[in-house]
């Protein structure tokens, strides 16, 4: 079943990695939770024919390929695009500019990462919940 396929999560900052993986940890979800420092590993390892993942969760700042320019990527090449991937968006940025920005990649959704540990985990718990609810009727459509 395409839900307990691999959460890739493209995330350079090591706390913040540390902080997800503590999320991830701590929700006990059995998918494989991968973990990429460089956006560009996560493309490559993305464009693989044989990787399907049941989502990606991905940082907007970060060296080498931002988020946008990732989602950008993604959103053009047709080896991905046919792999369905719901595209979720995490980041300390609120601001108008990059939520529009954000919107325009037609994402799937947008955490804003804050401070508060047990907000972040039930922000978190409730996207990859309402994936695992609704990932196979929207995969199922397009059969």
């Amino acid at each position: 079943m395409k839900m307990h396929r691999d959460i890739l999560v493209v995330e350079d900052d090591e706390d913040d990695r540390d902080i997800l993986k503590e999320i991830f940890r701590d929700l006990g979800y059995k998918n494989n939770i991968v973990f990429f420092s460089d956006s560009t590993e996560a493309l490559d390892y993305i464009r693989r024919p044989e990787i399907k993942p049941f989502i990606i969760i991905s940082d907007i700042n970060m060296p080498k390929l931002g988020g946008f320019e990732l989602r950008n990527i993604i959103l053009k090449e047709e080896i991905i695009m046919d792999k369905d991937i719901p595209y979720i968006f995490i980041s300390n940025a609120q601001d108008e500019h990059s939520i529009k920005q954000a919107n325009k990649l037609a994402i799937q959704g947008y955490i804003h990462k804050g401070s508060d540990y047990n907000k972040y985990k039930d922000k978190i718990k409730s996207l990859i919940d309402y994936w695992k609810e609704n990932i196979n009727s929207f995969s199922s459509r397009k059969e």
